[in-house]
């Protein structure tokens, strides 16, 4: 995958956190992964907002490192983990409120005060979005609900930091962990933000680091007997950023990245963020060197799985594509809390026209549907470069060819590697100066679905949508 580097770490475990599973993979230095372990991610309903469990995931990677040791020495550690989750911790080093899972509904109150105090789109480049997806709500949720036990935490870090330093690293935080769907930092500067400098959350931010930078190595009483590696931890990484890093250290250059999962986040590397839309679901970003990079976001995997009922995308077919094109068969927009790039949609989403149930057609509708999402999204940020899918979109072929087919002035590029985010973390253990290793990266061009009428369908869906 790469050029061998004599001063490369033997192994390279990636412990990644995902909203819905967890990971510890292990990696050598060129990059091949070698094993991997798997936990369910833990949640559950607390007494005041969903919680996510964190002791077991800090127990989980622990085993995991320990096994994977054993196959090959753990000289680098190296976290992740999906962005809207912040950790709050007291002097002793535990979680001073409950850890809150981005999925918590906010009581109408909370929101209605958040909303009012939030920095404007124009310093924080996020808008406000449902639920408890912005790392700001989380907090200003916490400090309203529970001001005595959140006035006991000392420093504030984001899950990915927290995880390093559960496992013996220094608390820190990293730029790309603290600036999505975040309002803790001025996007203008890399500042604090405004409510955070209101509220004093900023002066609990701990010390920024790089996402490369050692912070600690794996405590003593977690390495258990006979472990073999260094296990220096490093500051970690926000997961979709770690993905846009894979192929920046690719040699790619003018492109958009679709980091798909439950989330599809796009990342372009050319778009103006001035002329952002917030009511699009648009936001800056920041990568891991500190540069603003425009962003688009959809509840792709999510409303995938809502409208195709159990459905997988191989059960799609470009044939029952093109019936629903002819027809009129429309999945419109949308199925969940968020309406994407569709403002104003959440919630409605509904099939209309012909539809004969079956997994065949369920996934068929929702590969379309997401296609004329993700096309929207692109469309927020002015995409105009190649278009790279990641993840697992990029193995549901007629996803790819319908948004081939919904792009014609650009090229839509299916990377056929596995565990991009991980992969792309790994990166970071390679580059101990900050300079970017050259890693070669499996892709394909897709070839445009050649659908009758698509263009025409496009445009009576968005209208339709659009009300």
């Amino acid at each position: 995958m790469m050029k061998e580097n004599a001063n490369a770490p033997r192994g390279i475990a990636v412990v990644d956190v995902g909203y819905t599973n967890s990971k510890v993979i292990l990696y050598d230095a060129s990059l091949n992964m070698l094993s991997e372990r798997k936990l369910t991610s833990p949640h559950h309903d607390g007494p005041h907002y969903r919680e996510i469990d964190v002791g077991p995931i800090i127990a989980f990677a622990a085993g995991a490192l320990r096994e994977l040791d054993a196959i090959l020495p753990m000289d680098r550690i190296v976290t992740s983990a999906h962005g809207a989750c912040v950790v709050s911790m007291t002097a002793d080093g535990t979680p001073a409120v409950p850890v809150m899972d981005y999925m918590s509904e906010p009581p109408p109150d909370i929101e209605a005060a958040y909303h009012a105090a939030m920095p404007g789109f124009e310093e924080s480049y996020s808008p406000p979005l449902p639920m408890a997806l912005l790392h700001g709500m989380q907090l200003f949720w916490q400090q309203t609900l529970l001001p005595a036990a959140f006035a006991r935490a000392t420093t504030i870090l984001p899950l990915m930091q927290y995880v390093g330093f559960a496992l013996g690293g220094r608390a820190v935080t990293e730029v790309s962990s603290m600036s999505c769907q975040s309002h803790l930092v001025d996007m203008r500067d890399g500042g604090p933000s405004s409510i955070a400098r209101k509220l004093g959350w900023d002066t609990r931010y701990a010390p920024l680091a790089k996402a490369w930078e050692v912070i600690g190595t794996l405590k003593p009483e977690l390495r258990g007997t006979g472990f073999r590696g260094r296990g220096d931890i490093l500051a970690g990484v926000h997961d979709s950023n770690a993905n846009l890093l894979r192929y920046l250290a690719g040699g790619q250059s003018h492109f958009t990245l679709l980091s798909t999962g439950t989330w599809i986040i796009g990342f372009d590397t050319d778009a103006d963020i001035t002329a952002l839309d917030p009511d699009r679901d648009v936001v800056a970003n920041k990568n891991v060197f500190g540069q603003t990079v425009a962003s688009c976001r959809f509840f792709g995997g999510k409303e995938f799985e809502l409208v195709a009922q159990g459905a997988s995308g191989s059960e799609a077919r470009l044939e029952t594509v093109q019936h629903f094109v002819a027809t009129g068969t429309m999945a419109l927009p949308s199925f969940s809390d968020s309406g994407g790039p569709m403002p104003g949609t959440a919630r409605k989403g509904r099939i209309t026209g012909p539809f004969a149930d079956s997994p065949e057609a369920r996934a068929s509708i929702a590969s379309l549907y997401c296609a004329l999402m993700v096309a929207e999204s692109l469309d927020a940020i002015t995409s105009k470069g190649s278009v790279i899918v990641d993840g697992p979109f990029s193995q549901n072929d007629v996803f790819l060819a319908v948004l081939a087919g919904l792009r014609p002035g650009q090229k839509v590029i299916a990377s056929q590697a596995r565990d991009g985010t991980a992969a792309g973390a790994a990166c970071l253990a390679l580059m101990p100066d900050g300079t970017l290793p050259h890693i070669r990266i499996a892709m394909r061009e897709i070839s445009p679905a050649a659908i009758p009428g698509l263009a025409a369908y496009q445009q009576q869906w968005r209208e339709t949508a659009r009300g």
